[in-house]
């Protein structure tokens, strides 16, 4: 056995790691790669009642002094063909 070996058997008690028999080097700092993060599918918002702007009546089709049922208010439509609230 050569001389080598035999201190490093002694050094490490018995048996020699492959590191410093040259087999495998691990890098002190090994190159970072950047990960890309998968992006979500985006929530739609609520929009709150307040800000939520409903469709206007159409008058078109009624008569004036027409009385419905809308959005379970009731509704009639004046002279000017506006829709008032009952």
């Amino acid at each position: 056995m050569k001389e080598i070996y035999r201190q490093l058997m002694e050094q490490h008690g018995g048996s020699i790691p492959f590191t410093i028999l040259g087999g495998v080097h691990h890098k002190e700092h090994k190159k970072k790669t950047i990960r890309r993060r998968k992006q979500g599918k985006k929530k739609k918002r609520k929009i709150s009642q307040t800000r939520r702007r409903g469709k206007a009546l159409s008058s078109k089709g009624y008569s004036e002094g027409t009385i419905i049922r809308h959005k379970g208010l009731l509704m009639k439509l004046n002279s000017s063909k506006k829709w008032i609230q009952v």
